[in-house]
């Protein structure tokens, strides 16, 4: 048990009594109790550079994201800030990178896909991956998509419209780890790839460990995958899956004006993006419930 809540068990105190003798006490700070090494950085720049040098030689470069939906947007999307701020900073050691999209997909005609719309996918998406394939092609990367046929698009569509979502994820599962071993096979080329943060887990939890790409290349390869989550908070701040992760008291110190780095395991971090304002921190923060 962790000592706050020993403190309030002893006290027998609870709501704003126990607040206010957590306050009192001292014992309660939530970032303290954030497992592992996690580092504060005035810049994304700064803080993709400590990782890469703690990382030199990795041949997939596994980057996730926690989407955007409709109901949680910023003013930038993480695709957007990594064609912006940290894909120019790969380009040394890259050769290709995988998106996990598929524009070539035109499945539905003039109907509305059913799987945007059960994602949420926001307008602008699109988009943002168009720019990041251009970005990638004035670093002289090649850019690839996944290449999804109508039939296996389909085939995660029920004959009443329902989406099979876990079917769903392990299609992209599938299509991101053949595309990538794919590229890899020349045993030269490194490999950036763009996807959900679900994907690329080196050290997926029971039982999401099908729907990672990245761990199995990682044993396939005896290591040499590098992991890197890109958390906008803005964009996670309302999202309740995140209340379990073991940074989300990190958030607590999101601002405009730092990037947070917090180390999973080898080869394996969180990065924790500026904030639009300081207000998104409160979302992770204890809250005085007077």
């Amino acid at each position: 048990m962790r000592p706050w809540l020993v403190l309030l068990v002893v006290l027998g105190v609870s709501g704003a009594v126990g607040y206010k003798a957590l306050q009192a006490a001292g014992a309660f700070d939530p970032v303290k109790e954030v497992p592992h090494h996690h580092r504060e950085f005035a810049t994304t720049t700064d803080a993709m550079s400590a990782i890469l040098a703690e990382n030199p030689v990795p041949r997939v470069y596994a980057i996730g994201e926690y989407h955007m939906t409709r109901d949680a947007i910023a003013s930038s999307s993480p695709l957007a800030r990594f064609t912006h701020e940290i894909i120019g900073m790969l380009e040394p050691h890259a050769q290709h990178i995988v998106i996990e999209s598929w524009l070539d997909a035109n499945c539905w005609g003039d109907k509305k896909d059913p799987v945007n719309e059960v994602l949420k996918r926001p307008e602008g998406v699109s988009m943002d991956v168009l720019r990041l394939v251009n970005r990638s092609k004035t670093l002289h990367m090649q850019a690839h998509t996944l290449p999804m046929t109508c039939i296996e698009y389909d085939a995660v569509v029920d004959f009443s419209g329902h989406v099979n979502l876990l079917l769903l994820l392990e299609l992209v599962t599938n299509k991101l780890s053949e595309t990538t071993a794919a590229l890899l096979a020349d045993g030269t080329s490194s490999v950036i790839v763009y996807g959900g943060a679900l994907h690329n887990d080196l050290y997926p939890r029971w039982p999401l460990e099908t729907l990672s790409y990245a761990r199995p290349l990682a044993d396939k390869m005896g290591g040499h995958v590098l992991e890197i989550d890109l958390v906008v908070p803005e964009v996670v701040a309302g999202m309740e899956m995140i209340r379990s992760e073991p940074w989300f008291p990190l958030l607590g110190r999101a601002s405009p004006s730092r990037v947070l780095v917090w180390e999973r395991g080898p080869g394996s971090y969180v990065m924790i993006l500026p904030a639009q304002t300081e207000a998104v921190a409160r979302v992770a923060k204890l809250v005085d419930p007077m």
